[in-house]
């Protein structure tokens, strides 16, 4: 491991046990991108980590007015609240029933009820790709690897062998209109190639939308979009990927 991943390391656990934790272990309110937002325990809280604020003001950015929006993992709500201020129809889901409560009650909060319905999901696991088609899926993922041992951590690792990532690149197709993308952050912080493999294997179109330098890592916003040309040498990616 390098001398600045070593540095990174002790920053973020000094960050993490001496304040994160502290904070995190009751239910807070706290302001992030011109949003009022209550944070519970084990709900991610976006003020304390970069890439929530990061991809929120991406999302900013964008044409979303009367767009359709899934908010994969929405944690306190703060992206959903974003494109939903931006003229999108939102769907939120979260595997946490905290954070489907917490992304309801800061809808209400901010005037934007009537524009984000939130539902708790093991990812698609509770929408009908009949019925529930997006322009945009974003997602502030758990990129980390490892097997979460709490609801908490699930926000954090997406389980062994990069199984949540799989599992999104295999489903997504399905639940995008034509021309539709996926939007995640990433961090160099963790194995990128990795994580993105299995979109490879999946025949999506990635480029990198935008990125941040920060003191110890740098952050990504990856464009997803399913390729849309089907030729012969598809055939063994896609059957790699429907195996996921």
């Amino acid at each position: 491991m390098s001398f600045l991943k070593v540095v990174r390391r002790l920053y973020s656990l000094v960050f993490y046990h001496g304040w994160v934790k502290r904070k995190t272990a009751r239910t807070v309110t706290t302001d992030l991108l011109g949003f009022s937002l209550t944070v519970p325990p084990s709900v991610f809280h976006p003020k304390f980590y970069f890439t929530s604020k990061f991809l929120g003001e991406f999302i900013q950015s964008l044409p979303l007015k009367g767009k359709k929006v899934l908010d994969i993992g929405c944690g306190s709500g703060i992206l959903s609240l974003v494109a939903a201020a931006a003229g999108a129809s939102v769907t939120s889901i979260d595997i946490n029933p905290a954070a489907v409560v917490a992304t309801k009650e800061n809808a209400r909060r901010n005037n934007l009820s009537e524009s984000i319905a939130s539902h708790e999901s093991d990812l698609f696991v509770q929408l009908n790709p009949n019925v529930h088609q997006f322009d945009y899926i974003i997602t502030n993922p758990p990129f980390y690897p490892g097997k979460a041992n709490t609801v908490a951590e699930k926000a954090f690792k997406g389980g062994d062998a990069n199984v949540f990532m799989r599992r999104l690149a295999k489903s997504a197709p399905a639940f995008l209109l034509p021309d539709g993308a996926i939007l995640m952050v990433l961090s160099s912080d963790t194995d990128m190639k990795k994580a993105l493999q299995p979109f490879e294997e999946c025949r999506f179109v990635d480029r990198y939308a935008a990125t941040r330098q920060l003191a110890f890592e740098r952050l990504f916003i990856v464009e997803l979009r399913p390729s849309s040309v089907i030729d012969p040498a598809t055939v063994t990616h896609l059957s790699r990927c429907f195996s996921l």
